[in-house]
């Protein structure tokens, strides 16, 4: 089974870092329910300009410098010992280095990485036909569920909301383990209106 995965907010614990990061350069104090990646303009009332400017300084600092989230790098490997890992996420191409080396310096497995440098992860997902992707971001998850991707999305202060048929709120690693390894998500989407001829788990 092929299964995408996010990297910010569901391998790497980035959120404190990048507050910090933004709060020192900006010289603000922004707490972390307040906070949001995908949405940092707003958060911080900064221009794109400034924001581009701020990973001119940062952004290799910011890559490569989180911890991973509790359990990923176990349940990760061991989802890896019988399906393909699919690591999509909305970095830049430009942060492949450091991401790779990230990756590799918490033994987190992977068949193939894939740096968007967006948040349009629908088309990515049915290119490569994966059956589920687990991600922190809601908006990101009500996408790639209307096309008929089951989504494991992994709870946050950010991500609360109603959540569509087909996204699924997981709390750990250990959950989202469960529902891939025991089929769960299987059971739960066997009458949805995934499209006729999609595979299913």
């Amino acid at each position: 089974m092929k299964i995408g995965v996010d990297i910010d907010g569901v391998l790497a614990n980035s959120l404190p870092l990048w507050v910090a990061e933004l709060n020192n350069y900006f010289n603000v104090n922004k707490q972390l329910n307040e906070m949001h990646l995908y949405n940092v303009l707003k958060t911080y009332e900064i221009s794109q300009s400034e924001l581009k400017l701020f990973l001119k300084h940062r952004g290799q600092y910011l890559m490569k410098s989180a911890e991973p989230v509790a359990g990923a790098s176990h349940y990760l490997s061991r989802i890896k010992q019988q399906h393909e890992i699919y690591i999509i996420t909305a970095r830049d191409k430009r942060y492949q280095e450091e991401t790779q080396e990230w990756l590799k310096k918490h033994n987190l497995p992977y068949d193939e990485l894939i740096l968007l440098g967006s948040h349009d992860k629908k088309e990515p997902c049915l290119e490569r036909n994966l059956r589920v992707l687990v991600e922190d971001t809601l908006e990101i998850g009500v996408q790639v569920s209307a096309a008929g991707i089951p989504v494991l999305l992994l709870d946050a202060p950010y991500n609360q909301g109603t959540l569509p048929e087909l996204v699924f709120r997981k709390h750990t690693w250990d959950e989202i383990y469960q529902a891939i390894v025991h089929g769960q998500i299987g059971a739960a989407v066997k009458g949805s209106s995934r499209p006729a001829g999609s595979n299913m788990f």
